[in-house]
């Protein structure tokens, strides 16, 4: 090695020094160099199935001969394997021309190429990606150097700056269940006083009567839907003698059964009847809620007392007369309902259905379903994030829903989303590895090295992982 080239040797291992330490998504500022190379604004990111490299590199201070030339190689290493990104070259006024006349040839087009003004100010941005493989979760970033130019790299200057110890996450299938689901509703049917007879068109039944027969038909007409049982539940006022309001609410509920399963041709099987004979709690919620009544809190005590209902009804109406009559006209015409609940399943769907379902219906979809079809995507595209998103969205209290969409939204790089569903994601050995990942991405080691051992101890295999990770490099 002459003298010339033990200068530049010294001038490049002193540019990739500067460049430490490196870590992912870390900036760092401009670190001078003396007659040599500043790197600055470092950031590695994996995600999205790419591992991203950027640096800022200042040539500002590098003094360089007309007829050198130097390359430097960034590339990835780790367990034996090595990715090269493209090549920066730096030439010399000379080197320059000649390049241009003839080197060009051998270089690959996405090579990053200047020529050095000594003396002048003159800075690059350099950015590569590259597929990201499972082994560059723990690579090592290397800047390997070539002064002359054949090929010959300074092996003893290649240093290793630690940069993708990218921790693991780990996803929880959810659990394979039935997908029963229930519509329901309160309808308010007309019947004339002391009748049980249905009549269609008389005062409001018509669009009463239309609630119930569009929500059953809403479950009927769909071809991924089986409806397993049909609810009818009637409810009567208070007033009249007990047994009497009990008889009412009894056969108008299965009056109104009889007619709607004659609509909708469905067998007599998939109902069921069942009443309230005084609808106590109902007239409860009126008189709370009012502001009218001149004795509430003594109508209250007494709807509340332990006591016949005939004589709580008659005891209210000679106590309080007027509220009675208010009441009698305001309240009890809404107690008189009959609610309806239709319960149903959905079949199952492959993978390819629920993929498509996805975006036509995802109320039809499991979480186990929403789950099998991320995995045809690629961990932090938006497309994985979003069936997570989704899933977390259908079935809110769900702590699974909300680990795995923390981890979607890590590996998508949202950190303070992925932060908010960690709030709700429960105490699982998952759960626990998650919280470390997010303490160890927002830099507090400590407590992601105690979240892993907790997790680890609870028998998450990617928080062994990354514990020994951790206990490796700090």
């Amino acid at each position: 090695m002459n003298k010339n080239t033990t200068r530049y040797t010294a001038l490049l291992l002193a540019a990739i020094l500067a460049a430490l330490p490196l870590s992912a998504k870390k900036k760092t500022a401009a670190i001078a160099v003396p007659q040599g190379i500043a790197v600055s604004n470092q950031s590695v990111e994996p995600l999205a199935g790419r591992v991203t490299v950027g640096m800022d590199i200042s040539l500002d201070s590098l003094t360089l001969r007309s007829r050198t030339r130097i390359i430097l190689t960034p590339s990835l290493r780790g367990e034996g394997t090595e990715a090269q990104m493209p090549q920066i070259v730096i030439n010399g006024r000379r080197q320059n021309i000649e390049y241009k006349r003839f080197s060009h040839k051998d270089y690959a087009k996405e090579t990053t190429v200047v020529r050095r003004y000594n003396k002048t100010a003159q800075s690059l941005r350099y950015t590569a990606e590259l597929p990201l493989e499972d082994w560059m979760r723990n690579a090592d970033l290397v800047l390997v150097g070539d002064y002359c130019g054949c090929g010959d790299t300074l092996g003893s200057l290649v240093v290793p700056v630690k940069c993708l110890r990218t921790p693991l996450l780990e996803y929880v299938r959810p659990e394979a269940r039935p997908k029963a689901y229930e519509l329901a509703g309160s309808a308010y049917i007309d019947f004339p006083v002391d009748e049980t007879i249905l009549y269609p068109e008389y005062r409001r039944n018509p669009e009463e009567l239309k609630k119930i027969v569009d929500t059953i038909n809403k479950v009927k007409d769909d071809p991924n839907a089986t409806i397993t049982q049909i609810e009818i539940k009637g409810w009567a006022s208070p007033e009249s003698p007990y047994e009497h309001n009990a008889y009412l609410a009894e056969n108008r509920a299965k009056t109104l059964k009889d007619y709607v399963r004659s609509l909708l041709s469905l067998s007599d099987t998939v109902f069921t009847v069942s009443f309230v004979p005084e609808n106590w709690q109902g007239l409860r919620e009126c008189v709370l809620a009012s502001e009218s009544l001149a004795n509430k809190d003594a109508i209250l005590a007494l709807i509340d007392k332990e006591m016949d209902p005939d004589a709580k009804e008659a005891r209210i109406k000679s106590l309080y007369p007027a509220d009675y009559t208010y009441m009698l006209g305001q309240f009890y015409p809404g107690l008189r309902r009959s609610d309806y609940r239709v319960a149903y399943t959905i079949r199952p769907f492959t993978v390819d259905e629920a993929r498509e379902m996805l975006k036509t219906d995802p109320g039809h979809l499991s979480m186990e379903e929403m789950y099998l079809v991320a995995q045809e995507y690629e961990p932090g595209t938006d497309e994985f994030n979003d069936v997570f998103a989704t899933a977390v969205r259908l079935f809110p209290d769900d702590p699974v829903a909300d680990l795995n969409a923390a981890c979607a939204e890590m590996e998508h790089g949202d950190l303070d989303a992925a932060g908010r569903h960690l709030e709700k994601a429960g105490d699982s050995p998952q759960a626990l590895n998650a919280r470390g990942v997010l303490a160890y991405r927002r830099g507090n080691v400590e407590e992601a090295r105690e979240l892993y051992r907790r997790a680890a101890e609870a028998g998450c295999a990617a928080a062994q992982d990354n514990l020994r990770n951790l206990e490796r490099h700090y």
